[in-house]
């Protein structure tokens, strides 16, 4: 908020019952010091009714009222934005940037440390699927290498053989039904027809069919074992085996990579990015509040001098808010020779001038240490408290304070 001047005056009560003479501790006064005659009759001054809390407001910079968003005679909370002076768009949009800018940064140092933890996962995936390829790989080379064993080319043509007399059977067996289905005289004939005989025809041509298969398999087996190392087979699983192993170590190195957490450098650049959009957004705020007055106490705008579009300046007093809920007297008028025979606490009655018959209580808050020096005498400005109130008093108004 932008303030060039607030007065503050101790507050008080609306109604504050008179307290008891016990109530007030011993204490020295000055007219029981030595040499100090004491106060033969009351002092009688002039005072003026002052809100205890008030505020008078200027403005930081030089321009035009482009936002006035309170009239005289309103209630103003703490807080409240009363007008906008100069062109404020421009440092809107700079806060704005600044707060993208930091944001933006923020996100990407949280990413720096989450990221690794699931790059981690990531890479400790990979690493377990290569190492696995990477053993399928190194099997198919030492098979491709190595050379058939005897004693599996031998098993190779024993089950060739056994495939051969098992195909031989079947086709035997083939012969003999075909026979027999031919000889309607024979025996069989007491027992089938010619459907049967059909049906066990098809069942042995199936016999025969994966007969015939399996011989096919177990002689390309055999003749496979019987074959010298292919190299170039043995070259495409060498290197395949080159390759797996590659991508094992790769693998390992990012699971260490992501071991390790952030990379400090980034973690570094990214901090400072976030310190520097931080310092951009204080000094674009800090710009703006130049260009708004803000009430900084809750009360009425008692005062208020410009109007929407009109130019005011720098120091120059734009508005007045009090609190018209707690007054106090202030005189300036006590000389130095009155002076010495007042006291904070000291009780007091106030006659208003504006309200004749009015009469109320107070008593001396406080008593301004510097002197002034009118018409001659050297006065001083005595703040007196209302023990009591009245809901006609308006500021200013004049009054007869009486020290007792």
């Amino acid at each position: 908020s932008l303030i060039f001047a607030v007065f503050l005056i101790a507050p008080c009560l609306v109604v504050k019952p008179a307290p008891a003479a016990a109530a007030h501790s011993p204490q020295t006064t000055p007219a029981e010091l030595i040499g100090v005659p004491e106060m033969q009759t009351p002092i009688q001054v002039e005072g003026r009714i002052v809100p205890a809390n008030y505020v008078q407001l200027s403005p930081l910079i030089s321009g035009h009222v482009t936002d006035l968003q309170v009239q005289e005679g309103d209630l103003v909370q703490a807080g409240t934005l009363l007008m906008v002076v100069g062109d404020r768009q421009q440092l809107l949009a700079d806060i704005q940037t600044a707060k993208y800018e930091l944001l933006e940064a923020q996100q990407e140092l949280d990413d720096q440390y989450m990221t690794p933890q699931v790059k981690l996962a990531e890479a400790e995936q990979k690493l377990a699927v290569a190492e696995k390829v990477e053993v399928f790989a190194a099997d198919k080379v030492r098979s491709t290498a190595a050379l058939t064993p005897e004693w599996r080319i031998e098993q190779a043509r024993v089950n060739l053989q056994l495939a051969e007399n098992a195909l031989q059977r079947t086709e035997d067996d083939l012969q003999k039904v075909e026979k027999r289905k031919k000889n309607k005289e024979g025996i069989w004939y007491w027992f089938l027809d010619d459907k049967d005989f059909r049906n066990i025809l098809r069942g042995l041509e199936r016999v025969k069919t994966n007969a015939e298969r399996r011989v096919i398999d177990a002689k390309e087996k055999y003749e496979d074992l019987q074959k010298p190392v292919d190299q170039i087979d043995l070259a495409l699983a060498q290197s395949d085996w080159e390759i797996a192993q590659a991508n094992v170590a790769e693998a390992t190195r990012e699971v260490a990579k992501y071991q390790d957490g952030p990379d400090l450098d980034v973690v570094a650049l990214l901090e400072s990015r976030i310190r520097a959009a931080e310092i951009r957004l204080i000094a674009a705020e800090a710009a703006l509040s130049d260009h708004e007055v803000i009430a900084p106490i809750s009360g009425k705008i008692v005062d208020l001098k410009p109007k929407a579009g009109e130019w005011v300046r720098t120091g120059e007093p734009v508005v007045v808010i009090a609190d018209d809920t707690d007054w106090v007297v202030e005189t300036e008028d006590l000389t130095e020779i009155e002076v010495i025979h007042i006291h904070v606490g000291q009780a007091a009655t106030i006659e208003l001038d504006a309200l004749p018959g009015v009469t109320l209580t107070g008593e001396v808050d406080s008593i301004k240490d510097l002197a002034e020096e009118k018409r001659g005498d050297v006065t001083y400005t005595v703040v007196l408290n209302l023990l009591e109130t009245d809901p006609r008093l308006r500021w200013g108004m004049t009054t007869l304070v009486i020290i007792k």
